[in-house]
């Protein structure tokens, strides 16, 4: 009995001397989660080609290349593609100078609603070894102009960083449900190349200056050409025709805007050989009677921004632009 005794005093004297567990010893780091998780781009229909005027199509997806641990995830919701909640997943871009230097591309706005899911922890998930999340429908190029040829390449990125709504802070850690103790990390895909080719290019002949008060014809104003730059013969349509059109954008206010009228839903369609120009709106036969008003406002220059659309075999519009100067007097 007596040894008994002195064996339990002995076990509770060294639970007592024993150092407390350290509830932080297993707990994962920045490090490790972002050198286990992988963001892999899928590219649909395995092309590599972007004609100038329309977008890549492009996903990705996260997976956990650990054989051992588990990793906590936010799957995106409305307003992760923007960066107004967790994760923000998103493309940067970059095009390849004629020096072979690699330079970022501007991102254009994008407006949207104000309504987004800002409740992200409900959305977070465990994932375990050689697990995979889909980030489909998430992650949009179109904040980019890919209009001009040569080569681009586009990153993916999926970036926890706990913001407690659009613009706000991190949230409290008591406030990140599931993601409580997960330090903030971002996963980088490799980049994906594409090659821009424009096959069609259009030019804008500005024919005389807008006058100050007086309405003009936007096609006395300016004349729009399209030419085959491909190797093959294209097909082109003047303005009336069904998925072909011509938009003709002031980026000022020394001018109006230009409403186009009597638009037919059908009109002619061309074959134009390589090299070949066509007039689609200004002059011409081909151009049709399609037309604008259009009066100056203030005396000075307007910066005009010149569009050609070309309907595509899938629901994108292929949409090829240039820029010219309007004299307002």
């Amino acid at each position: 009995m007596r040894s008994v005794i002195y064996a339990s005093s002995g076990a509770v004297l060294f639970a007592l001397l024993a150092p407390a567990a350290d509830p932080k010893a297993d707990a994962v780091t920045k490090e490790q989660i972002e050198s286990d998780l992988k963001l892999v781009p899928k590219v649909f229909g395995d092309t590599r080609i972007i004609e100038a005027g329309t977008q890549p199509y492009i996903d990705f997806k996260l997976v956990n290349t650990s054989k051992t641990r588990t990793h906590k995830v936010v799957k995106p919701g409305d307003g992760s593609e923007c960066g107004w909640r967790d994760p923000w997943v998103h493309v940067t871009a970059e095009q390849r100078g004629v020096d072979g230097s690699w330079a970022a591309m501007q991102r254009l706005s994008h407006g949207r609603c104000g309504l987004y899911d800002s409740d992200w922890p409900k959305d977070a998930v465990e994932l375990k070894p050689g697990a995979e999340l889909a980030l489909a429908n998430w992650y949009s190029p179109d904040r980019f102009e890919f209009q001009y040829p040569g080569k681009v390449r586009l990153t993916g990125h999926y970036a926890y960083r706990a913001v407690n709504g659009k613009g706000g802070k991190p949230r409290l850690d008591t406030e990140r449900g599931l993601m409580a103790g997960v330090p903030l990390f971002e996963v980088r895909s490799e980049p994906v190349e594409f090659e821009v080719v424009r096959s069609f290019d259009v030019r804008a002949k500005v024919k005389k200056a807008l006058k100050v008060g007086v309405e003009m014809k936007a096609s006395e104003v300016i004349e729009i050409t399209v030419t085959n730059t491909s190797n093959k013969r294209q097909t082109v349509g003047n303005i009336s025709q069904n998925g072909y059109g011509v938009g003709i954008t002031p980026h000022s206010e020394n001018a109006s805007t230009i409403a186009f009228k009597d638009v037919p839903v059908y009109g002619e369609l061309k074959f134009l050989e390589p090299g070949e120009t066509a007039t689609v709106f200004g002059g011409g036969d081909f151009a049709g009677k399609v037309d604008g008003s259009w009066r100056g406002i203030k005396a000075g220059t307007v910066r005009v921004r010149v569009s050609y659309s070309i309907p595509t075999n899938s629901s994108a519009t292929h949409v090829v632009f240039v820029d010219a100067e309007v004299r307002v007097e």
